[in-house]
């Protein structure tokens, strides 16, 4: 079996490798060897059965009986490579999208998704990630999730019965993967919700105990990343709980950070929120962001910049921020900064702000009053900041200030913009060139009614061609001159 393994691993994996390893060592063999094998004997066959069980055409013969005995033993396995395997395999066959309905139901049957639960609370770190990854799959399809999520015993229940009694470590994982599983859909976020998942997750947080807080900072992060987890703290009094934190004056750094974070988030989501935690510039939500613009720690100021710009979205933060002007003067300073970084987080933060409202809308007149203002520094950067992992980002903003038409008046003025507007090696990044793409298209779409008048009708046509046509469009003069160069 070892020498057949070495073989199959060593050329593509195509259906017509799988068959002849298989004529020569069927799977039951295959796993029969591995649980036998010793030292570096185990590496190729753990190789080729992960090879098989990515191949669809043959993946049906994980499900048979003597093979899923070899999973269901290798799942409690003494041997953490083992263990290990099966977890990988278990990512494999979970993807509900590859699936049919009968393969589903055999993949129920053989009770293999009854093997997350000793997996995901295995000591080891990489055995327990990976059997997170095939649950996170298994919700992908309706039979998957109904197992794992919905029907009276689920896995989902098990481990809510089994929280209060593990480890730490094993906690923690188990109150990661519930906020994995709710970016699946709101289908999922509410069920876990009805269960009391994320209410478990906030605890860890909410809580006296400095060690398990910092242990559960990086979950209130990820529950505060997607919408669906954005809403659900907006919507359970959290915000007035999360505030305390940030009047202690002992509050670790770490959870600073995150509680500001987060608050920006909600403030974003929630008009009620946003009127609590903006109700003054004293209040500890805008205390924070502006101590933490001050300070010298490049996270902290650009976790600062974040939760500005997100807590912008509703109209009483924008509101409240236009009119803090020592606040909006910083911001547009920043957009200049001599550290890269900061720059970049600046001009993502004008652009969420932006983005969310259009140049005509009457709430945002105040906003888009400063497009000029905008404008100026922005176009600056293309020259003094000429460096591949910022030009994305200035890109970007310049093609959402474009939409309004005093902006993209001013831009045009610039006579580097458009030379480099028409310079089609200007760009070496796919993201850069998608961002420039954007812009010209912008300039198109909203103002092709007078920039005809303003632009050289070959230039104008020549526009219009690259927005059309795409981010790597070259016009034919252009690629005749590359080839030259490069000749």
């Amino acid at each position: 079996p070892v020498s057949a393994a070495k073989e199959f691993i060593s050329g593509p994996r195509v259906v017509q490798a799988a068959s002849k390893l298989l004529e020569t060592c069927p799977l039951p063999q295959l796993c029969e060897a591995l649980t036998v094998a010793k030292g570096e004997d185990a590496e190729p066959l753990v190789a080729a059965l992960e090879g098989l069980s990515e191949i669809e055409e043959v993946r049906t013969l994980f499900l048979e009986e003597g093979v899923t005995d070899f999973l269901t033993q290798g799942a409690s396995a003494p041997d953490a490579r083992l263990r290990l395997t099966v977890a990988k395999l278990l990512v494999h066959l979970a993807h509900g999208e590859m699936w049919s309905i009968a393969s589903t139901n055999k993949l129920l049957d053989a009770g293999l998704f009854n093997l997350c639960e000793p997996l995901l609370l295995d000591d080891e770190t990489g055995v327990a990630e990976t059997a997170a990854k095939a649950v996170c799959a298994g919700v992908g399809c309706a039979a998957g999730k109904q197992a794992l999520l919905s029907s009276p015993g689920s896995l989902t229940d098990v481990l809510l019965r089994r929280l209060p009694s593990l480890p730490d470590v094993q906690r923690i994982r188990v109150l990661a993967l519930f906020v994995q599983l709710g970016r699946a859909g709101t289908e999922c976020f509410s069920s876990l919700e009805q269960k009391g998942a994320f209410e478990k997750v906030l605890g860890s947080f909410l809580t006296d105990d400095l060690l398990l807080k910092l242990n559960a900072v990086e979950l209130m992060d990820a529950l505060g990343s997607y919408e669906l987890g954005q809403d659900y703290l907006a919507r359970s009094n959290v915000p007035e709980k999360l505030e305390a934190d940030l009047l202690d004056p002992y509050c670790d750094g770490s959870v600073r950070l995150c509680v500001t974070r987060l608050l920006g988030f909600i403030a974003g989501r929630s008009a009620t929120a946003s009127e609590l935690l903006l109700r003054s510039h004293e209040a500890p939500f805008p205390q924070s962001i502006a101590g933490l613009l001050d300070s010298r720690d490049i996270t902290s100021r650009l976790c600062a910049i974040h939760a500005w710009a997100t807590s912008t979205l509703q109209n009483k933060g924008l509101v409240f921020f236009l009119k803090w002007r020592p606040m909006l003067e910083e911001m547009v300073s920043l957009l200049g900064a001599t550290q890269n970084e900061i720059a970049k987080g600046a001009m993502d933060a004008w652009t969420i702000v932006l983005q969310a409202r259009a140049p005509e809308d009457q709430d945002a007149a105040e906003l888009w009053s400063m497009a000029d203002s905008l404008t100026g520094p922005v176009l600056k950067n293309l020259t003094n900041k000429p460096f591949p992992d910022v030009r994305p980002h200035t890109w970007q903003l310049l093609s959402v200030l474009c939409r309004s038409q005093k902006a993209a008046q001013k831009a045009l003025q610039s006579s580097e913009l458009r030379e480099l507007l028409l310079n089609f090696q200007s760009e070496a990044s796919t993201d850069a060139r998608y961002a420039k793409h954007t812009l010209v298209k912008t300039l198109v779409d909203c103002h092709s009614h007078w920039i005809s008048g303003l632009l050289d009708s070959e230039v104008m046509d020549m526009m219009t061609q690259f927005a059309q046509q795409g981010p790597y469009w070259v016009p034919r003069s252009a690629g005749a001159a590359m080839k030259d160069e490069a000749a």
